[in-house]
């Protein structure tokens, strides 16, 4: 799978050029008033105001922040893109590592082999961080869509406190009037409850009491995990209702994160 294009959280287009605006009817108070913004710490929400950043056919928003004492200003990146990026480059040696778990591991019975824990590790660390990351997309992406006002009640009309599934399948499709789970991509129902199902097990992990070894019922649900086919379900959940949200970058290019020994 190639890196995921990255996106700012807010854009528009433009139908002129930026050079095509002329500074001399910008109101003397509005310059005034940037001077003092500019020559401040103040933060632009301190003043209620956002930064918009002027690209050449569009403009994205962005936010300031203060380094050194000097004021900079960032693009706001799309948190979903970043997660499910994330989530991408947590995979990218995941293969490898789990098929040298599997390979160089003892078998049962076998003796004299040595005991490497991490071999593990190389597998578990960023299989844990595909996870997480895959499933924060998706509920990234519901809590954008639902209102902060949003009042979650039963069908008695009682308060509930949501879960992540109940807002994927039934607040978001009532908000954008169309419905994923009925739809063509309903086959992708199962791998978003097993991704979210694993998720909550890592999240709120504690040892299983029947026996000494508590997580191993874990650990096998990683190793059998269908990555691909959960990457595949949260990309057509999210596309779904915003089109082209996580989309691979063109260039192709692999990236993806690794460790090294430090020189």
């Amino acid at each position: 799978m190639s890196h995921v294009r990255l996106k700012p959280s807010k854009e528009f287009k433009i139908d002129f050029h930026p050079s095509e605006l002329d500074s001399s009817n910008v109101p003397e108070e509005s310059k005034k008033y940037s001077q003092e913004y500019l020559s401040s710490n103040k933060l632009a929400e301190h003043e209620n105001f956002d930064i918009m950043i002027m690209l050449e056919s569009k403009v994205i928003y962005g936010y300031d922040y203060i380094y050194q004492n000097k004021k900079l200003i960032l693009p706001e990146v799309d948190p979903i893109t970043i997660f499910f990026s994330n989530a991408v480059m947590s995979y990218g040696r995941l293969q490898h590592y789990k098929i040298k778990l599997l390979e160089e591991s003892s078998k049962a019975g076998e003796t004299g082999k040595n005991l490497d824990l991490n071999l593990s590790g190389d597998f578990f660390q960023p299989a844990i961080n595909c996870i997480i990351n895959l499933q924060a997309s998706l509920e990234s992406f519901a809590n954008r869509v639902i209102p902060e006002d949003y009042l979650f009640i039963d069908k008695t009309g009682n308060k509930i406190f949501p879960t992540v599934s109940y807002k994927l399948y039934n607040v978001v499709p009532k908000i954008k009037l169309i419905d994923f789970k009925q739809a063509k991509n309903k086959k992708h129902n199962k791998s978003i409850d097993k991704l979210i199902q694993l998720r909550n097990d890592i999240i709120h992990l504690k040892p299983a009491e029947k026996t000494n070894t508590g997580y191993k019922g874990t650990y096998r649900e990683i190793l059998d995990f269908d990555f691909i086919r959960a990457f595949n379900a949260v990309q057509s959940y999210i596309n779904f209702y915003q089109e082209n949200l996580v989309s691979e970058c063109p260039c192709g290019n692999d990236y993806f994160f690794d460790k090294f020994k430090s020189e």
